[in-house]
């Protein structure tokens, strides 16, 4: 009788645990922690999709980050489950240069880069020997570079990577500009010494510039879209296909309709309207 009685305990304490793991890894499985530099794409994070994300069961953590490096490093070390940050063509070129395998899971409403000064108000305003301050990236780089040489200001020598062009490219200043990459977190604070400031939109909006006072805005390609960033063996897990949903849901364009005036809609929000 003993012995049945303590068969039947371990049977009862053995279907406890396991029910116990069971829910433990159900838990798991509804947390996402996505790493995000501070400003308009944590705000876009924390407004417009962890509430959708929230009633759909799951518990979201941002991790907020102030450069461009560490939160692939996070990702690919797996301390968080995606990145939001960068765009395509950034995060191939990080790819390459670091052995790494992230995977460009969906484009999101994005902030340009765009031309600022506190000293001027117009592309005429240009003179011999200003100073421009760009973001040091290699991508945004290039970016602030084709859009200079858009203005007729520089030239860049035709013979190199566009992508990945940089000041040392210029073969042409017809100004005899002064052109200087900063960390891209530094370009709004140059403002106050330099004529002009290529500055990223997330660092623009986050440090309190607008974008209807720029003196010129980026008319941003598709590649140069900021990207919800994971690790590729996760795309197809619960987490990514939620944070898939919830960005190409209706609520959200809703928010972003009226929270995000003058960002660039991807294709899935464009097709909407």
């Amino acid at each position: 009788m003993k012995k049945i009685i303590t068969s039947l305990l371990l049977v009862v304490v053995s279907a406890f645990l396991l029910a116990a793991c069971g829910n433990a890894s159900a838990d798991d499985e509804k947390k996402i922690k996505i790493g995000a530099t501070a400003g308009p794409y944590s705000d876009q994070l924390k407004e417009g999709i962890i509430p959708l994300l929230e009633a759909d069961g799951y518990k979201v953590q941002i991790v907020e980050f102030n450069d461009y490096i560490q939160p692939n490093k996070a990702l690919d070390e797996k301390d968080i489950d995606a990145n939001l940050f960068q765009n395509r063509i950034y995060l191939t070129n990080f790819n390459d240069s670091h052995g790494m395998d992230l995977d460009p899971a969906f484009a999101v409403p994005t902030a340009p880069i765009a031309l600022y000064s506190e000293k001027h108000t117009s592309l005429d305003d240009v003179k011999e020997g200003m100073t421009v301050t760009l973001p040091n990236d290699p991508t945004n780089l290039a970016r602030s570079l084709h859009m200079l040489e858009g203005y007729g200001w520089i030239k860049v020598n035709p013979d190199v990577e566009q992508t990945t062009a940089s000041e040392k490219d210029i073969i042409e200043n017809k100004y005899n500009l002064k052109v200087q990459p900063l960390d891209a977190a530094a370009t709004p604070r140059s403002l106050s010494d330099a004529d002009f400031a290529f500055v990223n939109g997330n660092f623009a909006l986050a440090s309190g510039l607008k974008l209807e006072e720029a003196v010129d805005v980026e008319k941003t390609p598709e590649d140069f879209l900021i990207y919800m960033t994971i690790r590729k063996e996760d795309a197809e897990k619960p987490f990514a296909k939620a944070l898939k949903a919830a960005y190409e849901s209706d609520e959200f364009l809703q928010y972003t309709n009226e929270n995000s005036k003058g960002y660039v809609k991807p294709a899935y929000q464009l097709e909407k309207e």
